[in-house]
């Protein structure tokens, strides 16, 4: 098999680029453009669960950015966090054209004679993000690498006509992903719509048949939290028993999204001790107890668990909860129904929240009755396999992605 024809490029010769600007965070706002942050960078893409928002603004026009173009992380971890490091590359998804672009971030953009998908998967394909941590700079929790550096990466690029085959074979990988994801938040909205419209608005089967007492259906009752639920505590872990190449999974504080549900990029491999209380299987219910902000975005969140490969256990920044009803209601009560906002308000400490569970088992709760509970249960449980369904197809295509990279750049594979 003969290999493609190919040639050496830097990479500041085939691009142009834009840095991104230093919003001011007291300006940001629920609605308006996304701000694309280095904290919404997932591994491939970028995620809007945690979204910040600017009004429209012309002066910062020049920092909108569009679908599908290459953004690069200038400032970041070292090599033994993969998920934010130094250098990573990311491509802008549907759901974030015409955001913002925020500092710490360089939005590359090719000449006309070499294709930018082909230059995404590229620059995955050689290492870039190895290249910037072997010379970034900085201190032990941060790292960073200029633009200078950033462009003196050269590599072997195919030219434009293979260029654009390649694209497409492992373009239809990332689109199958996209379209799964944008399902995944449909249903997600199905649910919290179904959960405000029976729990919140109150207009649940046979509402009209209801008795109310004070805009409160008569047949549901207040009940202290310790009454429907207890807590297992996770595990305190040193540094030394993380990240270990022939750990079990640890599910700690990144795996909860803000504001809740499950984050799949944040766990961690770990080698100590633990106890059965705190295996964590799916279908389990974590509540986070730890927040590293102030504005409480983790703890009181909750998640369920989705099948993950190989035995979990928690840290000691979550709480498994075990309620008497079904885990999917507590689930929606807590992240919809505004219970988490609720617990958090019991968390304090000066540089790092810390909610005490303890301190909610005598806290009040206003619950359904057990047959409109379990009929809700019974509507949203299959959109949350189907949720777990499709996170696990994701998990598959990337994974066959990865696969396929190396050889079509290297020409291994001829197209």
């Amino acid at each position: 098999m003969s290999e493609m024809k190919k040639r050496e490029v830097k990479l500041g010769d085939i691009i142009t680029y834009n840095k991104g600007y230093a919003f001011k965070s007291n300006e940001y706002t629920n609605t308006g453009k996304m701000v694309v942050r280095v904290t919404d960078f997932t591994l491939d893409s970028i995620s809007d669960n945690d979204s910040v928002y600017l009004e429209p603004n012309d002066k910062y026009k020049k920092f909108i950015i569009n679908t599908n173009d290459i953004l690069i992380q200038t400032v970041g971890s070292w090599a033994n966090n993969p998920n934010s490091i130094v250098g990573k590359v990311v491509r802008v998804p549907d759901k974030c054209d015409k955001a913002y672009l925020n500092q710490n971030i360089v939005r590359i953009i090719p000449n006309k004679d070499f294709d930018n998908t082909y230059l995404y998967y590229a620059l995955k394909a050689n290492q870039f993000s190895m290249y910037c941590v072997l010379r970034g700079q900085g201190a032990a929790n941060q790292a960073s690498i200029t633009l200078a550096t950033i462009f003196k990466f050269k590599f072997r690029a195919h030219f434009f006509s293979e260029q654009k085959r390649i694209a497409d074979i492992l373009s239809a990988y990332d689109n199958l992903i996209e379209n799964n994801n944008k399902r995944i938040k449909l249903l997600e909205r199905m649910a919290e719509n179904l959960y405000k419209e029976w729990f919140v608005r109150f207009r649940f089967p046979g509402y009209e048949d209801e008795h109310f007492i004070e805009d409160i259906p008569s047949s549901w009752n207040y009940v202290q939290l310790g009454d429907i639920a207890t807590f297992d505590r996770g595990i305190s872990y040193s540094s030394k028993e993380i990240n270990c190449d022939d750990g079990i999974n640890l599910i700690n504080l990144k795996n909860i999204r803000s504001y809740g549900g499950f984050r799949r990029d944040g766990t961690k491999q770990y080698n100590g001790k633990y106890k059965d209380s705190q295996i964590v299987v799916a279908g389990d219910l974590i509540l986070g107890v730890t927040d590293m902000t102030q504005d409480r975005r983790t703890v009181g969140s909750v998640a369920l668990i989705p099948e993950i490969s190989g035995m979990s256990v928690i840290s000691a920044d979550l709480v498994k909860l075990n309620p008497k009803v079904p885990n999917v209601f507590f689930y929606c009560m807590c992240r919809y129904g505004f219970y988490s906002k609720y617990f958090s308000q019991f968390a304090n400490g000066a540089n790092v929240l810390h909610l005490k569970p303890n301190v909610l088992l005598n806290k009040k709760i206003l619950l359904p009755t057990a047959e409109l509970i379990e009929a809700f249960a019974e509507k949203v449980q299959p959109m949350i396999d189907i949720v777990n369904y499709l996170n696990r197809q994701n998990d598959l295509l990337s994974k066959q992605r990865d696969l396929l990279l190396p050889r079509l750049m290297s020409g291994k594979l001829e197209v």
